[in-house]
């Protein structure tokens, strides 16, 4: 037996060497897909270890505050905290700190919005010339994200160059009067305020009274007395200008300082004075209370003031003193063309230092806060709903009827507004200022950890949400950059707090203000477990027992965050009222268990992969010994008619692809061994010793099929010939119904020619399903993104495998069956048929075999992908395989079509 099993792989070395390489290529190929999906998943969890920590791991939140949104999708809204003010208790804290495993848990505790009011000067000097009498006009606008226009009315500024300024004492009051001293007048004539003030209309009652005529004024200056330019209303010791109030909101919160160094390292932030001391409280001084507050040296506010400069032209022969001191004056000077000399403009960044630097106490009699933003939601898309606030919600006691409102505030509202004032004191005459706050250190935002941008969660303390343009019309609108948050204290994105005082503190300023609830001031309570070290059961199963300890202590609400990603989700806002666009913005909610999902689609993903290359190799060696029994037919039954029977020669076949698979698995032990260290694999050495074995399995598996069909052979199979042409079959005037003929003349040839393409199709629809399903799961998160650019790799292995191997097994069965078809061909070519004619009757037959295969095939891996969950990913994946398969099928007779073409007519007819 082994002479003879020898004697036929050295007569039949073609056939050898194609089954051979066959198994070498098919073991050495599973073998290096298998190391480089252990690579790739070895990589993608130390991603996925990586980022699997955010800032903190558990979100803890007042009971109901959880939107149907975030419960609908398992999210975390980006701006969660922007809203969220008060709700959960000190003691409640305290019970969160006591759960075993808490490693911080730092709170925060959002106060409300205080407005200090800060004068901007405007410094004109570089406009003025040498004319004698000289009259400005500054017009002043606040821009918010590059769309938005704010008027913020006008300001004058009279110049004289003829005559010096006298300063005039009032009768009461602090408030002097400039008076021009005139040559010939009896007395000084005044200028300013003068008649200016006088002749102005009377002041609207709204909160909204930046662009409001009545809070225009007129600043006066002398080239030959500049140092009375204090005296004016906006007072400028040196130069010449104007000056405008900004309402400039910051956002109070209140955490522990212990806590949240802990949690961010806060602490090492600051960048001048000192960082907030554990259990400061606020100090009493009546009526009264000092709070001790840090400052952030940087702000997140995109709304800055721009001062177009007009010189206005005075009328000929104006006597300018002499009207200046006249009630006509507001009419006339504010009537007055004028022509545009220059502008100012007023980075945020800069009027916020500049405000910070005057901040070194500031006194607040009133605090703001906002409601969160509602949504309706839309397919595929957010649309946040406006809100209209009275002006109600601007009324003060301190600042009587209104507290004028910051500029932008008159534009579309997203957030509900509510105030909260300090009480009022008949015996006092007037109302108390609440609080008084005082600035001991300032830190920089800038400067805390940077936390991985593929996990991060919600730190709204520090840096407002990125809300990205996400159309076209939005990116031109915002010039590309994110929306940030504004002055208009209800608009869509908020800016961050700003001051932070402790909570012991911030308690003691809520005490102080009516309606205010000091007993339950913390929003929120940010978690970091001790003992976790990534995704693994244990760290994961700490997380879920602490979150499960503060909800059944506390009965708060508990959010994991940990393994969480950023998932973009688009949100519409409406057009505003003052010339932003409708806008469409990407916006990063946090998708809840992101990682501990992936690693479970991972390790489906890794099985699949290996049992896909390992049939798809099987088949093509099924296909390739089943071809060479079939060309063997006479030889087979030459030798049952010497009288072998059918065990030995199932012994035979199967002796000679064991042999042939030994000594291919060998061979592709060193090939896989020098290719994985080429390619940067993880190919360990049992995986090498791996790949004799597999070689000799798929021969042995492979072969079992074929040895079983040699075994039931007749020795009337060494003259019966290949085909059986059936009776009944009609004539045929086309070659569709020829190739159809032909495919039905010898069905079983046509099915063993199919299955390769059957199991082909069918890997492949899985594999896209598998695929597709698979990246599903990180569908819209960073994290996803990231992994899938990791894992791509070996997807495009796997599928560039299981080509290969199909397109070889089509190509092998349909060159066998060309042989065996080469008399019959080379008739219908002696018989006047071009090579035209019979190629495209081979491109047929081809077609035939691939719808054959490749449909079925393709339906059954889609309806396994259908079955994982693979939804809609299944059913293109199976549509996409199917028209793949007899695409392949074509490609693979281009093989068998060129050798016809070789073929001598004469020599083929001779064989017959």
């Amino acid at each position: 037996m082994g002479r003879f099993i020898w004697r036929e792989i050295r007569g039949r070395p073609g056939r050898v060497a194609a089954l051979g390489l066959g198994t070498l290529a098919a073991a050495a190929s599973f073998v290096l897909l298998t190391s480089a999906v252990s690579t790739s998943q070895l990589r993608v969890v130390g991603t996925v270890r990586e980022h699997f920590r955010a800032a903190y791991d558990i979100l803890v939140r007042p009971p109901g505050s959880r939107t149907g949104l975030e419960r609908k999708h398992q999210l975390v809204q980006a701006n969660f905290l922007s809203g969220a003010y008060g709700g959960i208790t000190v003691d409640q804290w305290r019970r969160v700190l006591d759960v075993p495993g808490v490693e911080v848990a730092a709170p925060i505790a959002n106060l409300g919005y205080v407005i200090p009011i800060h004068r901007v000067p405007i410094r004109i000097d570089r406009y003025l010339d040498d004319e004698p009498v000289q009259l400005y006009r500054v017009r002043t606008t606040w821009l918010a994200n590059g769309t938005s226009r704010y008027p913020g009315g006008d300001l004058y500024v009279y110049y004289t160059r003829r005559h010096r300024f006298v300063a005039i004492p009032p009768p009461f009051g602090t408030l002097r009067t400039l008076a021009e001293v005139v040559p010939g007048a009896q007395e000084p004539v005044p200028v300013c305020p003068g008649g200016f003030l006088e002749g102005a209309p009377r002041p609207e009652r709204t909160p909204y009274s930046g662009a409001d005529p009545a809070n225009t004024y007129l600043q006066c200056f002398s080239g030959r007395s500049p140092r009375l330019g204090r005296f004016n209303l906006q007072p400028f010791p040196r130069g010449v200008g104007t000056a405008t109030d900004a309402e400039f909101p910051i956002l109070l919160a209140g955490i522990d300082p212990l806590q949240e160094a802990r949690l961010v390292g806060l602490d090492r932030a600051v960048v001048g004075g000192r960082f907030l001391r554990e259990g400061e409280v606020a100090e009493t001084a009546a009526p009264e209370v000092e709070i001790p507050v840090i400052a952030s040296s940087r702000m997140y506010v995109d709304q800055g003031l721009v001062a177009e400069v007009e010189r206005l032209a005075i009328p000929p022969g104006a006597r300018f003193p002499t009207l200046l001191g006249s009630r006509r004056a507001f009419e006339l000077i504010t009537s007055l063309p004028g022509r545009a000399v220059g502008r100012v403009t007023m980075d945020p960044q800069d009027l916020y230092r500049s405000m910070l630097r005057d901040l070194g106490g500031l006194s607040v009699a009133d605090l703001w806060t906002a409601a969160p933003v509602r949504y309706a939601e839309t397919p595929g898309r957010l649309r946040a709903l406006a809100v209209e606030n009275p002006d109600a919600v601007w009324e003060s006691p301190a600042q009587s009827p209104f507290f004028p409102a910051p500029p932008g505030n008159e534009d579309v509202q997203f957030r509900g507004l509510r105030g909260y004032h300090a009480p009022c004191s008949q015996r006092l005459g007037g109302c108390t200022v609440a609080a008084q706050l005082r600035v001991v250190g300032r830190f920089d935002p800038e400067r805390l950890p940077g936390f991985s941008p593929l996990s991060r969660v919600p730190l709204e303390s520090y840096y407002p949400p990125v809300a990205l343009p996400a159309d076209r019309a939005s990116r031109e609108a915002l010039g590309g950059r994110p929306l940030l948050p504004t002055m208009n204290l209800g608009d869509y994105v908020s800016q961050p707090p700003f001051l932070f005082t402790t909570i012991d503190a911030a308690r003691d300023l809520l005490r102080t203000f009516q309606g205010a609830d000091p007993s339950a001031p913390i929003s929120a309570i940010r978690v970091r477990v001790a003992g976790v070290a990534g995704p693994d059961p244990l760290s994961r199963e700490r997380i879920r027992r602490v979150a499960e300890l503060i909800h059944r202590r506390t009965g708060l609400a508990v959010d994991i965050t940990a393994g969480s990603s950023p998932r973009p989700m688009l949100v519409e806002l409406p057009p505003g009222r003052f010339g932003r666009p409708r806008l469409l913005l990407s916006e990063p909610w946090v998708e809840k268990g992101v990682a501990v999902r992936y690693l479970e689609a991972l390790d489906r993903k890794s099985l699949a992969l290996s049992l896909l290359v390992l049939l798809a190799a099987g088949f093509f060696l099924a296909n390739g010994a089943l071809a060479s029994v079939r060309a063997r037919r006479a030889e087979l039954g030459t030798l049952l008619c010497l009288g072998w029977d059918g065990g030995r020669l199932a012994r035979a076949v199967l002796g000679e692809l064991a042999l042939v698979g030994a000594a291919a698995g060998t061979a592709g032990a060193g090939l896989a061994l020098a290719l994985g260290r080429a390619l940067g694999l993880e190919v360990g050495l049992p995986r090498v010793l791996l790949v004799p074995p597999v070689g000799l399995a798929l021969a042995l598996a492979s072969g079992l099929a074929p040895a079983l069909r040699a075994a039931r052979g007749s020795p009337l199979d060494a003259v019966r010939p290949p085909a059986h042409p059936r009776a009944g079959l009609r004539a045929v005037r086309r070659l569709p119904s020829m190739a159809l003929a032909e495919l039905l003349r010898l069905p079983s040839r046509a099915i063993v020619g199919s299955a390769g393409l059957l199991v082909g199709a069918g890997a492949l629809a899985f594999l896209l399903s598998v695929e597709l399903g698979f990246r599903g799961v990180l569908v819209g998160t960073l994290l996803g993104r990231a992994i899938s650019l990791e894992v791509r790799g070996v997807d495009l292995l796997s599928a560039a495998l299981t080509g290969v191997l199909g397109a070889a097994s089509v190509a092998d069965v349909l060159a066998l069956n060309l042989r065996e078809r080469a008399p019959e061909l080379a008739l219908l070519r002696a018989s006047g048929w071009s090579g035209r004619h019979l190629g495209l009757l081979l491109a047929l037959e081809a077609a035939g075999v691939g719808a054959l295969g490749a449909v079925p095939g393709a339906a059954v891996g889609a309806a396994a992908g259908l079955l994982l969950g693979g939804g809609a990913a299944a059913l293109l994946s199976g549509a996409t395989a199917a028209g793949g398969g007899v695409v392949l099928a074509l490609l693979a007779s281009t093989v068998p079509a060129l050798a016809l073409g070789r073929t001598a007519t004469a020599r083929a007819l001779a064989e017959e």
